[in-house]
């Protein structure tokens, strides 16, 4: 099941060892199930969509719980994690000092993590909530209440208990890797001590291929989101029509990027782009907060982090059974599984750089430092939006009183340019939220490029990098599946795709975190000793 492999363009920057080997399991079953699925949907459109929802149905409403229980005891789990004696645990061998600077290492991961998605919930998100206010918060639609309650569903689905997800992925990957000198860099080496000797030879390649089914599911769904958004915004920039020969053009263009990134490397090329967007995405923020309602911004800010600590066990574990409303398994249950589906390849991802950092740092520069990152994004975008709303910018109100409408849904891509014409300077600063989202989607598809040529190889050593070829396979594999979703249309397919792939992936994330927990004992009995 395996085989040698050559980088048949290999110059300088293709920096793998001739030992590397292409796993052909794993990659060929990978490929076979992707394209299969994809052409089943695209072939028999209708049937597919029908089939996705009845399953969508079983495991948002009748498994939706499984999801939160999950992602509410990865927040218990890390928190203990990080204050007990094992928080002091480094990374790597003793004295090993992290490759990255603080800086570039949080650039990266939440560039990596969060993308393009960021700016697109973070304008848009609140007027669901605003317009249909959860069971919980007891609010009217419109009502001052049910600001308050969007910004605080906002922070919540982007906050502590989304990137805990990532966390819970990245410490064990990390402590094998780093700690046991994997000679792998797959989720299945993080899920070994979990798994029964006899049978980890099948199931590890298993678990493999849900991760990378997992991976490019939650990263069409990305693209599905953020394509449509650069879209709208070159739309409006230069006149082009919106419809999906401009989409497959901004997808041409985003592989073009990540393709010279990952010529250059994880070092060169995501590191870069990731620096340059922490720059931008920092510029960019602060103009919208001192140019936009600033008071308005901070006060809404402060008033929905309230409402969202005051609720938060409630918020994390309400499944509103015997109700009419669906809200929990609509929104809670699509981003919990969104953010497991991309879980792994973070936890892959964040691992590989984290080298010489603790995991108290690890645990808390995820939850922590992506949580606020995230809620000053969302409420500088957000809650700008929200304020041009209630004050009646003509642009805004038109699409949030559309999707008033029985049967109609938010035009969230054209809200985006509307926050952004009513800003000064509004053509300069829509052509710098261009590039800077265009970067975010390229940056992640390069990290998620990586990781998929990673797990399908073998004998990569941790400083070690795929063949590049080899990564511009899954990033057109990937570029072709957000095509495929695209084209299908809808975001309700686009969540359906999130749950699908990242069910399996609670059973998978559950054995990584045992197997940790049982390396730990075996260093603490080993010190002990």
């Amino acid at each position: 099941a395996e085989a040698e492999i050559s980088d048949p363009t290999s110059n300088e920057h293709s920096q793998s060892p001739p030992g590397i080997r292409l796993d052909r399991f794993v990659f060929w079953a990978s490929l076979i199930i992707l394209i299969s699925t994809t052409s089943i949907l695209l072939l028999f459109p209708e049937t597919s969509l029908q089939k996705m929802k009845q399953v969508h149905g079983v495991l948002t409403l009748d498994l939706g719980w499984l999801f939160l229980g999950f992602v509410f005891l990865a927040v218990l789990g890390l928190g203990w994690l990080a204050v007990s004696k094992h928080g002091e645990v480094v990374l790597g061998l003793p004295g090993e000092k992290p490759a990255y600077s603080t800086v570039s290492w949080f650039g990266m991961l939440f560039c990596a993590g969060i993308g393009s998605n960021l700016l697109y919930f973070g304008t848009t998100e609140w007027t669901g909530y605003f317009l249909s206010p959860p069971p919980l918060s007891g609010a009217l639609p419109g009502s001052l209440a049910a600001a308050d309650w969007a910004g605080a569903y906002s922070f919540f689905h982007w906050g502590i208990s989304a990137w805990a997800v990532y966390a819970l992925a990245t410490i064990p990957i990390a402590f094998v890797l780093h700690n046991k000198r994997a000679d792998t860099l797959r989720i299945s080496t993080a899920c070994r001590r979990s798994m029964p000797k006899a049978i980890a030879p099948k199931l590890s390649p298993i678990i493999d291929i849900l991760f990378i089914f997992g991976l490019v599911g939650g990263v069409g769904t990305s693209l599905g989101v953020g394509v449509p958004m650069l879209s709208a915004v070159a739309s409006d920039l230069f006149g082009f029509e919106r419809g999906l020969a401009l989409d497959t053009g901004i997808l041409i263009g985003l592989t073009a990027v990540f393709s010279y990134s990952v010529s250059a490397g994880l070092d060169k090329g995501i590191k870069l782009l990731s620096d340059i967007n922490v720059v931008l995405a920092i510029v960019l923020l602060g103009f919208i907060l001192f140019a936009g309602p600033t008071g308005f911004i901070f006060n809404q800010a402060f008033d929905s982090l309230a409402v969202m600590f005051q609720n938060f066990i409630e918020m994390s574990l309400r499944m509103d059974a015997g109700s009419e409303s669906s809200f929990a398994a609509s929104n809670t249950v699509f981003f919990w599984a969104w953010w497991l589906a991309w879980a792994p390849f973070m936890g892959l991802f964040i691992a590989r750089i984290s080298a010489g950092r603790t995991i108290r740092q690890v645990v808390f520069g995820c939850t922590i430092g992506g949580a606020a990152a995230c809620w000053a994004g969302f409420s500088i975008l957000g809650h700008t939006a929200m304020h041009l709303s209630s004050t009646g910018y003509e642009g805004i109100t038109k699409l949030v009183d559309a999707a008033k409408q029985p049967g109609q849904s938010l035009d969230a891509p054209q809200m985006v340019v509307e926050l952004l014409n009513a800003l000064p300077g509004s053509t300069f600063v829509m052509a710098v939220f261009f590039v800077l989202s265009f970067i975010f989607v390229a940056t992640s598809l390069d990290s998620a490029a990586f990781t998929l040529a990673s797990t399908a190889s073998l004998n990569l050593p941790n400083d070690g990098q795929p063949p590049r070829w080899h990564r511009l396979v899954w990033a057109f594999v990937l570029a072709g599946t957000a095509l495929s979703l695209m084209y299908l249309g809808g975001l309700k397919i686009l969540q359906t795709a999130s749950i699908l792939v990242g069910f399996p992936l609670l059973f998978v994330m559950g054995m990584m975190f045992r197997s940790l927990l049982v390396e730990l004992a075996d260093a603490d009995s080993s010190d002990d000793q």
